[in-house]
């Protein structure tokens, strides 16, 4: 029996084959992601990239955004609190020739103030990552800010922090200003503390214009201080009630980004995880823990 998994998000598709005790064998990935479907047919395309893995006897556990609406089926949100036991149980399968398959679902909470919020692909790497309690934090275009108490995914808050700042760098007024995006950690770290010190961020969003008008900023530098701002006000509202070390999946170079606003939040006990391994882990946990026999 081979296992895959697929993780499978607007952008981009990752697939890994695993050895039997787990570890990687080999590892595909492409930018396919449902975004560029388009009415494409699901089954056919996976066949595309893994089917030279495939022996009839395979089992495919698919995660992230093909299991939502617009993806190949879609997979009812589990409630918070959410075990891998759950995880796994919430499964449902999908047609693969030469293979069984079946996509994890994502999770739904509802938020301090009545409101809903829901990840799809975040809980299997919080799987992964093998956390049994505390506070963790997924950057991206959408950041999620989740709690895990006892292995149990109990809730989590999304920020849009990357998506804005595509759109204000590259579509907004702002943009004018920004000439390319070369790394300065000094116009970082000036933006992260003055959002720190007020996170009211649409009236300092102004300031992208204002540093660079007077020349305080360089334009090349205005990229990474409007990041600066934005994970600044992300975190500044993130940490009320942290209570302990904060851990962080995302590729290294993000990674580093958010230890650095954590320290100049006076956190600086962070613990950096890869995405990459954190999913593949994820993946490979479900797929062990599913019932492969159930329709």
């Amino acid at each position: 029996m081979t296992m895959i998994g697929v993780d499978w998000g607007t952008t981009n598709l990752r697939a890994w084959r695993f050895a039997d005790d787990g570890s990687v064998a080999e590892m595909r990935r492409g930018a396919t992601g449902i975004g560029a479907m388009q009415g494409r047919d699901f089954a056919q395309l996976l066949h595309t990239k893994i089917g030279d893995w495939l022996d009839g006897d395979s089992r495919v556990i698919l995660g992230g955004m093909v299991g939502s609406r617009n993806g190949w089926r879609e997979i009812p949100y589990l409630a918070c609190p959410a075990s891998p036991g759950a995880l796994a149980a919430g499964t449902l399968p999908v047609d693969l020739e030469r293979a069984s398959a079946r996509i994890a679902p994502g999770l739904h909470c509802r938020t301090a103030d009545g409101g809903h919020d829901v990840m799809r692909g975040e809980e299997v790497q919080l799987l992964g990552a093998g956390i049994a309690d505390g506070i963790v934090v997924l950057p991206g275009t959408h950041s999620k800010w989740a709690r895990v108490d006892s292995g149990a995914i109990t809730g989590f808050r999304t920020f849009m922090t990357g998506e804005l700042f595509a759109l204000l760098a590259r579509h907004s007024f702002l943009a004018q200003s920004i000439e390319g995006d070369a790394p300065d950690a000094a116009a970082f770290a000036k933006g992260v503390d003055r959002a720190l010190a007020d996170p009211a961020i649409t009236s300092l969003l102004f300031t992208v214009r204002t540093e660079g008008l007077f020349d305080e900023i360089a334009p090349t530098a205005l990229a990474d201080y409007l990041s600066g701002l934005l994970i600044g006000a992300e975190v500044a509202r993130g940490i009320d009630g942290a209570d302990g070390p904060i851990a962080i999946i995302a590729e290294a170079a993000l990674a580093d980004r958010y230890a650095a606003a954590f320290a100049r939040a006076g956190i600086a006990d962070t613990r950096k995880i890869d995405g990459n391994d954190a999913a593949a882990t994820g993946l490979w946990a479900i797929g062990n823990m599913t019932d492969w026999s159930r329709t």
